[in-house]
């Protein structure tokens, strides 16, 4: 057909010949909204603007980028369906063998936690007030870093997250003193 400045205009089978596709496809794109140049009647087949057809389908192609449903073929839909079961199938999969865990499950978990340390920051004062009475600041300093510290240790039962420092941790003479302290 006659070349134009702007792209060629081709037959719907050139085109589909073109862009690697069946005519029915092209057919689905003109109900979509691709460009048609002069559309056929009988005895004569439609005419399209290769540049015009071109910029319609890199549009297209932008919109189903960005999720737009509207403007993706059949083929297209049923690829990126495919994938999010397949994914979806995946993440199945992990949670039963325990590779991730759901959020809500770990959200009770850490409120839990949270409520057992706010409890026992609370009690705190009334837990040592007496033994604070005969105490030098570095005794209370001590009982205060013990107790403190064994609040944090409740973290976790194994206490893998227990402070490496003994005097944090009482190790080293740091839960004697405080014993010692309460004793008298």
């Amino acid at each position: 057909m006659a070349d134009r400045t702007n792209g060629r205009l081709v037959s719907q089978v050139e085109l589909a010949q073109l862009c690697g596709v069946k005519t029915t496809t092209i057919r689905v794109w003109e109900r979509k909204g691709c460009p048609i140049h002069s559309k056929g009647s009988a005895g004569k087949a439609s005419a399209y603007n290769t540049a015009d057809v071109m910029r319609w389908r890199e549009e297209q192609a932008a919109l189903a980028a960005t999720g737009d449903t509207n403007a993706m073929d059949m083929e297209e839909a049923r690829r990126r369906k495919t994938a999010a079961e397949a994914a979806l199938a995946e993440m199945e999969l992990a949670i039963k063998r325990g590779e991730y865990v759901l959020v809500d499950e770990v959200g009770a978990v850490v409120e839990s936690e949270y409520a057992t340390i706010r409890a026992n920051f609370s009690s705190m004062p009334g837990d040592i007030a007496g033994d604070l009475e005969h105490l030098q600041a570095s005794e209370i300093e001590e009982l205060l870093a013990t107790k403190v510290s064994e609040i944090l240790n409740e973290l976790s039962a194994d206490s893998e997250f227990a402070s490496e420092d003994p005097a944090q941790e009482g190790e080293s003479g740091g839960t004697e003193a405080a014993a010692e302290a309460k004793r008298r």
